[in-house]
């Protein structure tokens, strides 16, 4: 199995990874392709236009041919063109790091990789930050901020202190219905079920349980804090609107028997292949509180702002 498979296949088990963690991993991917060089030449001349043909491929990246459930990658690339009206700032209030290791199908080691999730006080608000890599060595940063009031995303880029954004339409509502559906269609046999096995154990000062799961495709262990880490809205947390606030509700009964609280590790292993992948919270950092102002990145389409 594939791991980019692998992480809709958990999406819920770690109730918020869903798309957004492979959204994340196949950015990163895309920019050691050289997206971030793209972006640049974008902002030079002919921004839209070439914007268009880079994003395409970026997008087709991230969500293959056929996409995820509920999304429409035409009509995400068509609200590039739109004026998505954003906010004048976002806050956090701080922040975990998790690290991404494991191996391939093949059984090679994949490229380690780091993601900062924030915390914050907004449920309407979300981010994450990224290093850009290019030939190995770090070319940047890239933080993702998910607007879900305005169902905006926004992807800030920062090379050697050359900062630049882009923000495109995102349809929450629409990819929620597509996952609902989704699960609906899973019978008693293959839906996901979790066992919690009374393991305990502490990691970075929280308590956490371990939960089971194991099916045709694989087995998985995770290990979930009782409460939200800092009682803030992010990425790993099970009050992260996007699945919570959206879907939970509307799917009550697939969701009732999950483990609540946020993820600290995975650890998932393959049956059909050699791939492996392990997510380890590293850091958790509650009073970082860090503010990104749009005006300082220059808009990849119509410059500044």
């Amino acid at each position: 199995m594939k791991i980019q498979s692998l992480l809709c296949t958990l999406i819920f088990v770690t109730i918020s990874i869903s798309s957004e963690a492979q959204f994340l991993d196949r950015v990163k991917k895309a920019a050691e392709r050289g997206v971030s060089k793209a972006v640049e030449k974008r902002i030079e001349a002919e921004a839209e236009k070439i914007a268009q043909r880079q994003l395409e491929k970026v997008f087709m990246g991230i969500y293959g041919p056929e996409g995820l459930p509920g999304m429409d990658i035409e009509k995400i690339l068509s609200g590039i063109h739109a004026d998505v009206p954003i906010g004048d700032q976002y806050d956090f209030t701080g922040y975990s790091t998790m690290l991404l290791t494991g191996l391939d199908e093949k059984g090679k080691p994949i490229e380690p990789m780091n993601l900062k999730s924030f915390f914050s006080d907004s449920d309407w608000v979300i981010g994450m930050e990224i290093e850009i890599k290019e030939k190995e060595k770090k070319d940047g940063t890239s933080v993702i901020i998910y607007d879900l009031e305005r169902n905006a995303s926004i992807i800030l880029f920062d090379n050697e202190g050359q900062k630049s954004r882009l923000a495109y339409g995102y349809d929450f509502d629409k990819m929620a219905s597509g996952m609902e559906k989704s699960s609906d269609e899973m019978n008693d046999e293959r839906a996901l079920n979790f066992i919690k096995t009374g393991k305990s154990k502490t990691i970075l000062g929280y308590t956490c349980d371990e939960y089971q799961s194991e099916d045709e495709a694989g087995i998985s262990s995770i290990w979930i804090t009782e409460l939200a880490v800092g009682n803030k809205s992010g990425f790993w947390e099970e009050n992260n609107p996007v699945l919570a606030a959206r879907m939970k509700n509307q799917n009550r009964k697939q969701f009732n028997h999950l483990p609540q609280g946020g993820m600290l590790e995975l650890d998932y292993k393959s049956k059909k292949d050699k791939s492996e992948i392990q997510m380890t919270v590293t850091e958790i950092n509650e009073n970082s509180h860090q503010s990104f102002l749009m005006s300082d990145y220059q808009n990849v389409f119509t410059g500044n702002q």
